[in-house]
């Protein structure tokens, strides 16, 4: 879109990025609006035209719908490679269609282990080279184990996406009270410099201990916050921990900061 091209993007589900919570998405729906990108959602791609110049969709209403395209981009769907490899000849017990394993990647047969996508959610390259490294320590004697939580994901967007360990509605089905810290970038010295202002970063934590449980954050270039989050939760950091660290100013990781403040109830620039 942002080099001229006329793009649509249809989604089966009632809106996009629907595995994250509306209010990370949210700007990242505002920014597909500015760029003229089309989103239907609840639609669904039945396939192509006779003439193979257009994308059959079926809308919301149920009614058939044709969208012209020069291109099509599928980008849904990914499965473990478990088969046509000898997997079904050492007979290990499953998850599902993915592999088992306990904290140290090893799986019901001794001896063998296994890491990446063959192993589950999350599907990431970071975590497949940090199952690897362990792996190899654990198998030359050293003794190490993994906690997936601390594990961060990013979404490439415009503006970006990153989520580390729990979201708040996630925190809340695990019983207890939480607390959660959303700072606005709209309030962040860089952030206004960059004229990226659109976006936050929020932490969740116990309300009792003040451990961080999770933190989100959506905006231009935060991407870069995602080892810090992964950090905080890594080493059970609570909000004081990450509130009494001091931050370089001006940058976007003062939004981290301040999202701790907000949690403890003294936020400074909000």
């Amino acid at each position: 879109a942002k080099l001229g091209a006329k793009v649509s993007v249809v989604e089966a589900l009632p809106r996009v990025l629907a595995q994250y919570d509306a209010e990370l998405t949210r700007p990242v729906v505002k920014r597909l609006a500015e760029l003229g990108i089309e989103v239907l959602v609840n639609a669904k791609a039945k396939g192509l035209s006779s003439k193979g110049d257009a994308l059959l969709v079926e809308t919301v209403s149920g009614k058939n719908a044709k969208i012209a395209a020069d291109r099509i981009l599928v980008t849904v769907g990914r499965k473990p490679v478990v088969e046509d490899w000898g997997l079904e000849q050492i007979d290990l017990d499953m998850a599902g269609r993915f592999i088992r394993i306990d904290d140290q990647c090893r799986t019901s047969m001794r001896g063998i282990f296994a890491i990446g996508d063959v192993t589950g959610e999350p599907m990431l390259a970071h975590r497949a080279m940090a199952q690897g490294e362990m792996v190899a320590e654990i198998v030359a004697g050293h003794k190490r184990s993994w906690d997936k939580r601390s594990i961060p994901a990013i979404c490439f967007t415009d503006p970006e996406l990153v989520t580390a360990g729990l979201s708040p509605d996630e925190a809340k089905r695990l019983g207890g009270e939480i607390k959660v810290g959303l700072f606005p970038f709209a309030a962040n010295g860089r952030a206004m410099t960059k004229m990226s202002e659109d976006g936050f970063v929020r932490v969740v934590a116990r309300a009792d201990n003040h451990l961080v449980l999770g933190i989100q954050a959506v905006g231009q270039g935060v991407s870069e916050l995602s080892t810090a989050f992964g950090l905080a939760l890594e080493m059970g950091a609570r909000l004081e921990d990450i509130a009494g660290t001091i931050h370089a100013h001006p940058t976007q990781g003062e939004g981290f900061q301040e999202a701790a403040l907000k949690a403890l109830g003294h936020a400074l620039h909000v």
